[in-house]
């Protein structure tokens, strides 16, 4: 009871939106968790309470970075997966695999060259496939490639989940039942994945945490915000929130609530789910009073030899206290994030890892398949259609469309319809094929700086899952984000939304006023904080030789 009698309200209040949720009895449930509001620690306390073991439970979610850490956090609870690594995982039983043959490879990349075989099969541009399947196009080309992946013996990400959607929508197998499902980020989901969410929610209890606000991937993976909106009010989960953010200083939490009424404002954010998003004093109240502002950075110029970004970033970066670095290695986070798109990102970097500094990136790329991995696997299995295909989409050979015209036509093996010189050269080419060796640092390279924090570097997609002591978000400009400052898109707030959050300790803006000779203009977005939570600093040559002077 004297526990009780010196419990915060904040606590108070949040201790009973926590037990809302824990003592619920309804299967399915939904929980609408604005950034850094503790989902982690609720799905934790989710687990500790469910019957069963670690196997009778799974937690889902879209990405691997994001996986990476709830298996740290929940691997002792649950078995923690992607979709795509869950619905493989279903796709190795016999019921959902057929065609496939038990020792089908998952190949990042393949869709391009199935995309590349309809091109020298039909002579037409190549439909969108991915984005079919993603969609669940009613009109499609699916079972074209449907056919080439079983021809390769290969599925990619996005038709691994297809296969499977269709297998339990056709009736051949059902998911397992758990004693409990928990799924993370829903927003980030697309018609596809949220078909196999409801596959296991008819079977499970389970749980679904997400933020439309945090929703930024509709043009990378064609998910939607709609699915998260459509659940809430369907009427068919039980609903929550969690009210307070435990990651970020006061400053950063108003801002972000200033960005989002802004926006409504503006007509911006239509259906959006309205949620309570507030500070958390007990958690935050110290960090909040060191540092109550947000830094407004604005320099002269940037270029690549007056790098004037990259300069100020890494003095910043140099100046972090110790125990603020050391509480973020201890943590497994970095001391120090760099929310960076090009042009400036790779200034940014150069500058940084010429100073000393440990730079880690991350961004979201397209797989590439090279000639490489063609000639692994076809040492292992010379007649691998798969690995003639990679083969043959590096060298284009002139023989390459009657190849392909022939597999596709009658299922010949490319083994089968090649010239044998070209097809015994390839064949000596993988006998004889070692992976390489990874290269040894240079001598004369720049060495990092003895105990450097770590710095991560990365694209506001690419954030996500991501928290820093010290954030930088750099080249906030007009006409980059937003694109058109008279026509703000819903997803460059989630963008700047996201960004923001990603601070536990102290956020700073960074623009330019010319960069290699073009005038900029910082980004609308700014001008929708608050002005007192800005501490605006202007960075020219004066500043730094005043820097410099009181640095001697």
């Amino acid at each position: 009871m004297a526990g009780d009698e010196l419990m915060t309200s904040e606590e108070a209040e949040l201790n009973a939106a926590i037990d809302a949720i824990l003592t619920s009895d309804s299967p399915k449930k939904l929980v609408v968790a604005g950034p850094g509001t503790g989902k982690t620690s609720l799905f934790k306390k989710m687990l500790e309470v469910a019957p069963g073991v670690k196997d009778q439970r799974i937690v889902l979610t879209f990405i691997n970075n994001l996986r990476d850490d709830l298996e740290k956090d929940l691997g002792d609870l649950a078995r923690v997966y992607t979709l795509h690594a869950y619905c493989l995982s279903l796709l190795h039983r016999e019921a959902l695999r057929e065609p496939l043959s038990p020792g089908f490879r998952c190949c990042p990349g393949l869709a391009g060259l199935i995309a590349k075989d309809w091109e020298l099969c039909e002579g037409t541009e190549s439909p969108h496939f991915v984005g079919e399947m993603r969609s669940l196009a009613e009109e499609n080309h699916v079972p074209f490639y449907i056919a080439r992946g079983e021809y390769y013996d290969a599925v990619d990400f996005d038709d691994t989940v297809y296969r499977v959607l269709d297998g339990l929508e056709s009736g051949l197998a059902a998911v397992d039942s758990y004693e409990l499902v928990l799924i993370d980020e829903y927003q980030d989901f697309n018609a596809l994945e949220a078909g196999i969410i409801d596959h296991l929610g008819n079977r499970n209890r389970i749980m679904i945490a997400g933020d439309d606000d945090q929703a930024l991937y509709s043009q990378l993976r064609d998910a939607s915000w709609d699915y998260i909106r459509l659940l809430r009010t369907a009427g068919e989960y039980k609903v929550f929130d969690l009210p307070f953010c435990m990651r970020c200083p006061k400053v950063v939490v108003d801002a972000v609530n200033d960005v989002i009424t802004k926006a409504r404002e503006l007509d911006r954010l239509e259906g959006r789910i309205d949620k309570p998003y507030k500070h958390f004093p007990p958690a935050k109240g110290a960090d909040s009073e060191k540092y109550p502002q947000i830094v407004n950075v604005q320099v002269s110029v940037q270029r690549g030899q007056v790098n004037y970004m990259g300069r100020y970033i890494a003095r910043a970066i140099a100046r972090i206290p110790d125990d603020e670095a050391v509480a973020a290695a201890h943590g497994g986070y970095p001391a120090a994030l760099v929310i960076v798109a090009k042009p400036y990102r790779d200034q940014i970097i150069d500058y940084l890892t010429q100073d000393g500094f440990v730079v880690g990136t991350r961004g979201d790329s397209t797989p590439k398949l090279e000639r490489s991995k063609g000639l692994s696997i076809l040492k292992d299995d010379p007649y691998s259609n798969l690995g003639w295909r990679i083969v043959l989409a590096a060298d284009k050979p002139t023989f390459l469309q009657e190849a392909i015209n022939q597999s596709a036509h009658n299922t010949t093996p490319l083994f089968d319809v090649m010239p044998d010189t070209y097809r015994d050269g390839v064949l000596l080419e993988a006998h004889a094929y070692e992976p390489p060796v990874e290269p040894a640092g240079e001598e004369g390279e720049t060495k990092p700086r003895p105990d450097a924090p770590f710095v991560q570097v990365t694209s506001f997609e690419g954030a996500k899952g991501l928290s820093a002591q010290h954030v930088f978000i750099a080249g906030l400009h007009d006409g980059e984000l937003p694109r058109d400052p008279a026509s703000v898109q819903d997803l460059e707030v989630c963008k700047f939304v996201v960004g923001l959050t990603r601070t536990r300790k102290k956020c700073t803006l960074l623009h330019t006023r010319n960069f290699a000779g073009e005038w900029k203009t910082p980004s609308t977005f700014i001008s929708w904080i608050a002005k007192e939570r800005l501490d605006f600093i202007k960075v020219d040559k004066a500043y730094w030789e005043s820097v410099e002077k009181a640095d001697h």
